[in-house]
């Protein structure tokens, strides 16, 4: 009952948060949002983590054929005029609850009215980062989980950024707090002080078969254990054989000059059904942030193989499958793989 409370309770502080911006009237506040409700088949990574009923210590799989609720989340968003602001709430909860509440983003863009022929605009706030492939929400993911770049990018930022683009070319300019701190989200939450990140990001899509993107990050850091500046490329496109088929592909480099990683991504798109084959692999040079790499020793180079099968049941409700294989590349230490079934409800 105590983490149900938890939950209503930071839904109403968005709704107060909300009503306190001046939105009063509700034809003009727009409320979206998600969950995502996992089903674990197999994993045998988990394999003889727990106890089982008799009380016999680390003999049993917690995970195995139980439900979770992955992620909640609910989406507030209001315009006036020139200005659209922004908050998601995102309840990422364990096993069958929704515990584990954040603000993913809270954030004001505005359209600048100076050269307007470029679609300038400033965000300002909590927003996802414009750096990296992977999607973090659910429904705009094409598999369940994400893959190990996934770790290696800041998933949001706390500044500002300016964005604009024309045609075929677009970028951004970013200030923000250090992304390895960012208020707890970085590796090094609470140890960089007053430290900025400077950023930037380029990309061009001369058509829709090919394009190319670019992000940078630099960082304060200068310690041994973390890193210094971040670089993104992803290269990607996509092809449409037929009217209802479509191919993506998506090549990405990662490099925090500690770290680096590559991953690729093939999605076949049919109708309402799709199919994702991803395969990534890091260099861990660095292993003293555990969510940047697999491995527990420097040296070592973990990957990871991801199928993932999906359908659209309807417009509100999807349906994932995926098997997932890891390989830690440690010594003595063989592969393990994962099956999750996973629903993903919208409204």
């Amino acid at each position: 009952m105590k983490k149900n409370n938890s939950v209503l309770r930071v839904l109403m502080t968005g709704l107060l948060v909300v009503s306190a911006a001046g939105i009063g009237h509700a034809g003009d506040l727009m409320v979206s949002g998600f969950g995502s409700i996992d089903f674990d088949l197999t994993d045998e990574a988990q394999d003889n983590q727990c106890s089982n009923p008799a009380g016999t210590a680390n003999s049993t799989n917690c995970d195995e054929l139980q439900f979770s609720a992955s992620s909640v989340e609910v989406d507030f968003e209001k315009k006036a005029g020139a200005v659209t602001v922004r908050l998601d709430l995102d309840f990422n909860g364990a096993a069958n609850n929704a515990g584990g509440d954040d603000v993913e983003q809270m954030k004001f863009d505005w359209a600048l009215p100076i050269a307007s022929e470029f679609g300038l605009n400033l965000t300002g706030g909590i927003f996802n980062s414009p750096v990296g492939f992977e999607s973090q929400d659910s429904p705009d993911k094409l598999q369940i989980s994400n893959g190990q770049l996934f770790g290696l990018v800041p998933s949001n930022l706390v500044g500002l950024q300016l964005s604009g683009g024309a045609d075929m070319v677009s970028g951004s300019v970013i200030f923000a707090n250090d992304w390895q701190d960012s208020g707890g989200a970085g590796p090094n939450p609470g140890t960089l002080g007053e430290e900025n990140t400077f950023g930037a990001t380029f990309a061009i899509n001369p058509m829709p078969e090919a394009g190319l993107s670019i992000g940078y990050l630099d960082s304060a850091a200068k310690s041994a254990t973390q890193h210094e500046a971040l670089v993104d490329v992803v290269v990607s496109g996509t092809v449409m054989p037929s009217m209802d088929l479509s191919l993506l592909y998506a090549l990405e480099f990662v490099s925090n000059e500690k770290n680096d990683g590559v991953g690729l991504t093939l999605h076949a798109k049919h109708g309402k059904h799709g199919l994702t084959v991803r395969y990534d692999q890091v260099d861990c040079d660095n292993t003293s942030n555990q969510n940047n790499c697999l491995s527990t020793s420097n040296g070592q180079e973990p990957t990871t193989l991801t199928v993932a099968a999906m359908c659209s049941l309807e417009e509100n409700l999807k349906l994932k499958l995926e098997w997932k294989d890891t390989d830690t590349d440690v010594a003595g230490t063989s592969s393990t793989d994962a099956i999750t079934l996973q629903f993903v409800a919208l409204f």
